[in-house]
């Protein structure tokens, strides 16, 4: 909600509109019309389905059918579906499984929580950038690199940094076809705010491949879970998100092998440890 949309030839500011407490509702979406800009979606059974704006990367999410959770925004006479989130039933239960789990063992551990090298990652359960959930058993069977971002962080040697080293070490990665099972991973630690439909538009504008990288967010009890196991510290000050930034370099089996402090690094480098690990399958 805070990044600007260019619809209909005309320049609108989605964050003033979100300034206010936006109203949240529930419903199925019938269908996208990305020519008209606009998602289709039935809130009560049987009843006539409500016109909403929407952004283009939840015009390009496959919806149709899905029960989801978003926020409300109006401007004129324009409603906007913003913040759009998977809502279905089942998959609520499998994430809070997940969350509740990840909740006691990271309570358990306290001070000693975070991961290091030679740990076994976490349990998780995230939507990516297409709307799927993912789970760790997802992530094994391949090497993976794992950073944390926010989509809205304004600090060029932050998140952006991070993010366009994760991009050329994508293009690195595509060099060698052996490693095309490696996996490249992102968390959002404001999944308030970045929801799949905006994760994704944030991948398009840097241009990454979206077949190996997934942009996941989801509960947001458990991600402040999973940036504790994984040492990544936020506070909020001024309007945005103070951190810190770490790189994470696992094996097939979900053990940590690398951390590497810091947002920027070198993509060569990495890619050179995840094509060692590869080999070691």
């Amino acid at each position: 909600m805070r990044i600007a949309a260019l619809l209909g030839g005309g320049l609108m500011t989605l964050a003033a509109l979100a300034a206010e407490r936006p109203q949240v509702r529930t419903g199925t979406i019938v269908r996208a019309e990305p020519a008209r800009h606009r998602l289709l979606i039935e809130e009560t059974p049987a009843a006539v389905p409500v016109e909403y704006f929407a952004r283009p990367g939840d015009l390009e999410l496959p919806w149709a059918g899905r029960r989801v959770r978003f926020e409300v925004l109006v401007d004129g006479e324009r409603r906007w579906a913003d913040t759009i989130f998977p809502a279905g039933d089942e998959e609520l239960r499998r994430v809070a499984e997940v969350t509740d789990a990840l909740r006691r063992q990271t309570a358990d551990q306290g001070r000693l929580v975070t991961r290091m090298p030679r740990d076994l990652i976490p349990d998780l359960a995230l939507w990516d950038q297409d709307a799927r959930l993912v789970f760790k058993k997802d992530l094994l069977g391949a090497p993976f690199a794992l950073n944390f971002i926010f989509t809205s962080c304004r600090s060029a040697k932050m998140c952006p940094a991070s993010t366009a080293c994760m991009k050329q070490l994508g293009d690195e990665l595509a060099r060698d076809p052996r490693l095309k099972s490696v996996r490249l991973l992102t968390i959002t630690f404001d999944p308030e705010v970045d929801s799949p439909g905006l994760l994704r538009a944030y991948a398009q504008g840097y241009g990454i491949d979206q077949t190996r990288h997934r942009f996941l967010t989801g509960d947001a009890g458990q991600i402040k879970d999973l940036m504790r196991n994984f040492g990544i510290l936020t506070v909020r000050d001024d309007g945005t998100i103070v951190h810190n930034a770490a790189l994470i370099v696992g094996n097939a089996q979900g053990r940590i092998a690398q951390r590497r402090e810091g947002a920027a690094f070198d993509a060569a480098d990495v890619a050179k440890v995840l094509a060692e690990l590869a080999l070691e399958r």
